[in-house]
């Protein structure tokens, strides 16, 4: 059957379908996101359907979005393996057992910024930041009574700061390299963005925390009885750190991931069991289907005398949490994507983006927001980084725009929003990892909000330079063509 182009308006509709009902049906009539996207994804299948596509072909699309995504469903999985097991061996516990006995509630949203930020930028991960010192602190405030969506932006904006600025970070190569760019140039012209956008997050972080921590006689109470309980659970030594030193030192040599988690889940499930005296069968089951805190009694620990607090605080993890929600709501958010593809309406919607192009900062602007539409389509942002740059890079040499601008507009489309669009892999990864929903930690992501805002002000003022440049360049050229016809007249 011969293939229909698409028309405008048909290509932006399966858009406007998803914003209408994220919109209406999530945040007004709490209907549940993963319904929303198979309403989405049937959609855009009818588009695909109607200009000339089989279901062969649809199903065909799927499958090798499947196959590229598969990779960072398996990493989704691991992290469910790591938190189980990390609960274990007492390597969260023993973090949050000293963040509570040291951090001021106060103070524990902006601190929670600063060393995810610091992790973040030594590993170049933000997922790995999240599930080691996001997870740590969110257990931190937790027990100290403070508001878990504010901590979950703090730790999410502290996860993107050393995504974007760290040499080690595949996003930071990745956009250098589509932009024919160094690492360090593309860091050095990241600089001036983020180190604004942290300075002013550091600002917002300390405020916040010390105006919604109310805290009481009540919460210093259980508290206390966390502390108690945690020290009758483990006995916390120094090899419990071994297990996230794995992740890092290996995250800052390049090591894969994958096998960064694996690795260190099993290394936590040998220290659990040395150290706090586990049954080493439970171990696996802490691995599979999450931590308990049942498997204490065998040290003598009675679990009726724990705290709930207690409870909800450590049992959890386990390949099979990260089952049910996350890994389904990857399968349920992939075929939207590949029907765009397929159908030619991605590609129509990037047509007609381009033709917004104007001068320097329209092709900015425009650069920009096709990056961010083609990652929240394609939930893919290494696909979005390489595929802007291709479609981009010789209109920004034409015009005598810095490569590195370039480089930091696909870099910001992508790391900025990807964790604020519900549907994408990433927001579901933070969101299942912290255990707050996307939208409710979205408000309070400071340095991505901010980010945003900055770096349109600070692309407009370097466009207006270029704009200047190009302008004294062509009366220049003006200027020597007088002269020659001058000459010639002579």
């Amino acid at each position: 059957m011969e293939k229909k182009k698409v028309t405008t308006m048909v290509a932006f509709l399966p858009l406007i379908f998803m914003a209408l009902m994220v919109f209406v049906g999530n945040i007004l009539l709490n209907i549940k996101l993963e319904f929303i996207l198979l309403l989405a994804s049937l959609v855009a299948g009818l588009i695909a359907l109607s200009v000339g596509y089989t279901w062969e072909e649809l199903l065909e699309a799927y499958t090798k979005k499947f196959t590229k995504a598969f990779p960072a469903i398996l990493i989704l999985i691991a992290v469910g393996g790591i938190v189980g097991t990390w609960m274990y061996s007492g390597t969260v516990p023993m973090m949050i057992y000293y963040g509570i006995k040291f951090l001021h509630p106060k103070f524990v949203v902006v601190t929670a910024f600063i060393v995810t930020a610091i992790v973040s930028t030594f590993t170049g991960t933000s997922w790995g930041s999240a599930a080691t010192s996001g997870v740590a602190f969110m257990g931190i405030a937790g027990a100290m009574g403070v508001p878990l969506p504010l901590v979950a932006g703090a730790i999410i904006s502290g996860a993107f700061f050393g995504d974007k600025v760290s040499p080690v970070s595949d996003t930071t190569n990745l956009s250098a390299m589509a932009s024919e760019v160094t690492v360090y140039e593309h860091v050095r012209g990241m600089l001036p963005n983020v180190t604004l956008s942290a300075l002013i997050s550091i600002i917002g972080f300390t405020f916040a925390g010390v105006y919604f921590y109310n805290g009481n006689l009540e919460v210093s109470d259980s508290v206390l009885k966390i502390l108690s309980d945690l020290e009758s659970i483990y006995n916390f030594n120094i090899f419990m750190l071994i297990p996230p030193a794995i992740v890092f030192i290996g995250g800052y040599f390049g090591a894969p991931a994958l096998l960064l988690m694996l690795g260190s889940s099993v290394v936590a499930m040998f220290v659990g069991s040395f150290s706090n005296g586990f049954l080493f069968s439970d171990a696996a089951v802490a691995l599979i289907s999450g931590f308990n805190v049942s498997m204490a009694e065998v040290t003598g620990a009675v679990v009726t005398d724990f705290s709930p607090r207690i409870l909800n605080l450590l049992n959890r993890g386990g390949f099979v949490s990260m089952m049910g929600g996350s890994v389904l709501f990857c399968f349920l958010a992939m075929p939207f994507g590949s029907f765009m593809e397929v159908s030619g309406c991605l590609d129509r919607v990037i047509e007609q983006m381009s033709k917004l192009i104007k001068g320097a900062y329209s092709l900015i602007v425009v650069t920009f927001f096709a990056g961010a539409t083609i990652n929240g389509i394609t939930g893919n942002g290494q696909f979005s980084i390489m595929t802007t740059g291709q479609l981009f890079k010789e209109s920004f040499k034409q015009k005598n725009i810095p490569l590195n601008v370039l480089s930091r507009t696909m870099e910001n489309s992508m790391t900025l929003l990807e964790c604020m669009l519900p549907w994408h892999v990433t927001a579901i990864y933070m969101a299942s990892t912290l255990g707050v929903p996307t939208l409710e930690y979205t408000k309070w992501s400071f340095f991505n909000i901010l980010g945003i805002g900055i770096y349109f002000i600070l692309q407009y003022r370097l466009a207006k330079k270029i704009n200047s440049k190009i302008e004294l360049s062509d009366l220049e050229n003006i200027k020597e063509d007088i002269n020659k016809l001058e000459i010639d007249n002579i």
